[in-house]
C-alpha cells in the first residue's frame, strides 16, 4: 500500500508519542505526583498546533517551480573534508588547548571546558563538524554507487563518540546513532520487516548499552557495586519512582557485567520518559509565580553564551538557567517552549509546523538542499516528549543546515554535475 505523501512528518510526531507511551507502560515505576491538567493541556494543544500548522492550506506554502538541486561527488567530498578537518581541530582544542584527557574524570573534563575561553577557530570547528550527517543524505538522494564513499560517510557518525566519552555525554552517542537510523528510514533503506526490525533493535541496544556502560563506569563510585547513584539514589526518582523490587533483584545479581547491563537498560528507560514529569513540575512551579518570558533565550542558550563571550550581548545566563527549578534535568521540548513563550508557545508551534511544511514542499520540487534540515526536524519531532534538540548541540546542526541552504541558493554554480 502506498504511504501518504506526508508520512515522514506524521510518523515523526505520532511515532514519537507512541514510543514514549510504550516505554512508560513497560518501565516498572509509578508517578509520584498527579499530573496537572495545565501540563497535559499545554503538550496536547502544542502538538495539535504543530499538526495544524503543517497542514494549513496557505498559498505561500505551496510548491513553486524553480531550479532543482543536484549534488555531485565532488561537492559531497568537500563537505566530508570540512567535517573531518573540523573534528580534527575540535580534538586539538580539547586535548591540546584545554588539556582534557582520557585519564581525567568526567567532572574534571567538564570543569576544564568551562574554565577556558575557546578561540574563534575552535568555535567554528564545533559548528562545522556537525556537517558529519549531511554527506550520507546527499549520497542516498543522488543514488551514488560508490562503496568506499558510503563507508567513509557512515564512519563519520562515529566521530562524535570520542567527545561523548571524555565528557560523559550520552547525547553524543545518542544523536549520531538515531540520526543515522532516521536517514536510513527516510530513504527506505530500513523497512518494517522482521529481519530489519530485529537487526535495528539489536544494534541500537548494543550501542546504547556500550555507551551507557562506559559512562556508568566513569560516573559511578568505583566502590559502589550496586550503582546506587544511578538506581536507588538517582536524581530522576523524585517524580518517577521505580519499583523497589526491581532494584532488589538487580542488586542481588553477583555477575557485574550482567548487573551493569541491567542498570544501563533501566537508566536509559527512566532517562527517556522522566522529562514529561519534570515538565509537569515546571508548570506547577510557575502556576502561581508567573515568570518573565525569555523569548528564545532559554532554548537558544548556546547562541546566547557565544554572543556573551564575545561582548555582543550581556545576558544574565545564570538567571536564564535558574528558570528551570531543577537545574539540568531534561524538561522535554515543551519545557523550553514554556519558559520562552508561555502559552504563546502554542502560536510558535503553529508557525513551526508551517515551516516544516514549507521545507518539505521545497524537497518535493527537488530543492534538495532542504533535505538535511527537514530530516533533522523530523528527528526533533520524534523526541519532543524526551529532549529539546533545538537546544544545545541541536542549534549547531540547525546552523549547518541553514548554511548549506544559503550557500546553494547564493550560487548554484558551485554544484558540479
Amino acid at each position: 500500500m502506498k504511504k501518504p505523501i506526508h508520512f515522514p512528518f506524521l510518523i515523526s510526531v505520532f511515532g514519537g508519542v507512541f514510543l514514549w507511551f510504550l516505554i512508560f507502560l513497560i518501565f516498572p515505576a509509578k508517578v509520584v505526583y498527579p499530573f496537572s491538567n495545565e501540563a497535559f493541556g499545554f503538550i496536547f494543544i502544542s502538538y495539535c498546533s504543530l499538526i495544524l500548522g503543517y497542514f494549513v492550506p496557505l498559498k505561500f506554502l505551496n510548491n513553486k517551480e524553480g531550479n532543482s538541486t543536484k549534488f555531485s561527488k565532488s561537492f559531497i567530498c568537500i563537505i566530508i573534508c570540512i567535517s573531518i578537518i573540523s573534528f580534527i581541530i575540535r580534538y586539538i582544542d580539547l586535548f591540546c588547548y584545554r588539556k582534557i584527557s582520557f585519564s581525567n574524570g568526567v567532572w574534571l573534563n567538564r570543569e576544564l571546558l568551562t574554565k577556558t575561553k575557546p578561540m574563534i577557530i575552535f568555535i567554528i570547528a564545533s559548528v562545522f563538524k556537525q556537517f558529519y550527517f549531511i554527506p550520507l543524505i546527499l549520497i542516498l538522494k543522488e543514488k551514488i554507487k560508490d562503496n568506499k564513499l558510503i563507508i567513509l560517510t557512515s564512519m563519520l557518525f562515529l566521530f562524535p563518540f570520542i567527545e561523548g566519552f571524555i565528557r560523559g555525554s550520552r547525547n553524543m552517542f545518542f544523536i549520531p546513532i538515531i540520526l543515522l537510523f532516521v536517514i536510513l528510514l527516510f530513504f527506505k533503506k530500513i523497512r518494517f520487516k522482521k529481519k530489519h526490525i530485529i537487526f535495528s533493535l539489536s544494534i541500537t541496544v548494543i550501542l546504547f548499552t556500550i555507551a551507557t556502560s562506559i559512562i556508568m563506569s566513569r560516573e559511578a563510585d568505583k566502590t559502589d557495586y550496586n550503582y546506587s547513584t544511578l538506581t536507588t539514589n538517582s536524581y530522576l526518582n523524585e517524580f518517577l519512582k521505580p519499583n523497589p523490587g526491581v532494584f532488589k533483584k538487580i542488586h542481588s545479581i553477583e555477575n557485574q557485567p550482567i548487573k551493569k547491563s541491567l542498570v544501563s537498560g533501566f537508566q536509559i528507560s527512566q532517562y527517556y520518559v522522566h522529562g514529561v514529569f519534570e515538565f509537569d513540575n515546571l508548570v506547577k512551579f510557575y502556576k502561581n509565580k508567573p515568570h518573565k518570558l525569555t523569548l528564545g533565550k532559554y532554548t537558544f542558550f548556546t547562541l546566547n553564551r557565544f554572543t556573551n563571550k564575545y561582548g555582543i550581548t550581556n545576558t544574565d545566563l545564570e538567571k536564564i538557567q535558574l528558570l528551570h527549578p531543577r537545574g539540568y534535568t531534561f524538561i522535554t521540548f515543551f519545557g523550553g517552549l514554556f519558559l520562552d513563550f508561555g502559552w504563546y508557545g502554542v502560536i510558535i508551534m503553529f508557525l513551526y509546523g508551517m515551516f516544516q511544511r514549507y521545507s518539505y514542499n521545497q524537497i518535493l520540487i527537488n530543492k534538495n538542499e532542504f533535505l538535511p534540515l527537514f530530516i533533522f526536524l523530523l528527528f526533533v519531532n520524534f523526541f519532543m516528549l524526551t529532549f529539546n534538540y533545538l537546544r544545545g548541540l541541536g542549534i549547531y546542526i540547525i546552523l549547518v543546515c541553514f548554511l548549506l541552504i544559503f550557500v546553494i541558493n547564493f550560487n548554484k554554480k558551485i554544484i558540479f554535475k
